[in-house]
């Protein structure tokens, strides 16, 4: 990794977080993004890229979850 990467807060947690199921899960996701200095790096690279691999963007990205990144698309 580098750049942005390096600096981001969920480097180094368990990627589950941002992969929520319920809408606590979810929070806590968004709590997480909101603490870390990359956010914006983040969620500019979500905007950017719909596809990782040939497969849509799943779960939170810069704070932003996968509805939203899809109504701002629109």
């Amino acid at each position: 990794m580098s750049g942005w990467r390096d600096k981001a807060a969920c480097r180094d947690m368990d990627p589950d977080l941002f992969f929520p199921t319920t809408s606590s899960e979810e929070r806590l996701a968004l709590k997480a993004c909101a603490q870390c200095p990359a956010i914006c790096e983040c969620a500019r690279y979500a905007a950017e890229h719909d596809r990782i691999n040939g497969y849509p963007l799943q779960g939170v990205w810069g704070g932003v979850n996968r509805t939203r990144r899809r109504n701002r698309n629109e």
